[in-house]
């Protein structure tokens, strides 16, 4: 057994590594989970606010779909994130590992980035432009596309709605407002995934780490 700085030997750090890769793990799992169920959730809250809306008993209830839709993005990206997060920092443990066996026993980050999307390739959440048919592209496209009909369905429900509200006051800001505050989402989402600037952020630091964490074993051996 080796010391390492700090006096941790090398099976009490690889331990150690390995209990933080099932935690991230964990974590990756327990956010996927929370992206799907999320989805399917407001799925319904949009439907039922579709369906109140055209009936006599709440027809202002439709004036809400075209601010929840850009929110409901908004926050699926919110959970992608964390997705993001768990999945470079899993990869750089499972690397870490590898480099402690001298072999690669740990594949999984490498089964996903061939299987999923690369993660150094450019994508829009889970639609990777350097796969655009891979099976999470399209589904991102077709959860879009969901979305964007039960947008527009409230957006049309919303406008004849308004117009059925005596004239005056700001009733007239409800469908610009809207317009305008989905526009804003959209780019926000689509410039930040593309842009990556917290990904950056942390695989810059994981690279240090792994380069530290190789370096201070180098001088123990």
């Amino acid at each position: 057994m080796t010391d390492l700085p700090g006096g941790a030997d090398t099976s009490a750090a690889t331990a150690l590594l390995a209990a933080q890769l099932e935690r991230v793990r964990g974590l990756l799992g327990t956010y996927s989970g929370r992206f799907f169920a999320h989805m399917r959730w407001y799925t319904a809250v949009v439907i039922a606010l579709l369906v109140l809306g055209s009936s006599t008993v709440a027809p202002a209830a439709v004036v809400v779909v075209p601010f929840l839709v850009p929110f409901v993005f908004l926050e699926a990206g919110y959970l992608f994130y964390y997705t993001v997060f768990a999945r470079r920092y899993a990869a750089a443990i499972e690397r870490a590992l590898n480099a402690r066996e001298g072999r690669p026993i740990l594949v999984a980050h490498r089964l996903e980035a061939s299987y999923f999307y690369p993660p150094d390739a450019p994508r829009i959440s889970a639609f990777s432009l350097r796969r655009p048919l891979g099976m999470t592209s399209v589904a991102t496209i077709g959860y879009t596309v969901l979305a964007g009909v039960g947008w527009l369905a409230g957006l049309l429900g919303t406008i004849e709605w308004v117009g059925s509200q005596p004239a005056g006051g700001l009733l007239g800001l409800i469908v610009p407002g809207a317009v305008a505050w989905t526009i804003a989402v959209a780019i926000y989402l689509v410039v930040y995934f593309l842009d990556a600037p917290d990904e950056r952020r942390l695989t810059a630091e994981l690279e240090r780490w792994e380069a530290e964490l190789e370096r201070r074993e180098t001088e123990a051996g």
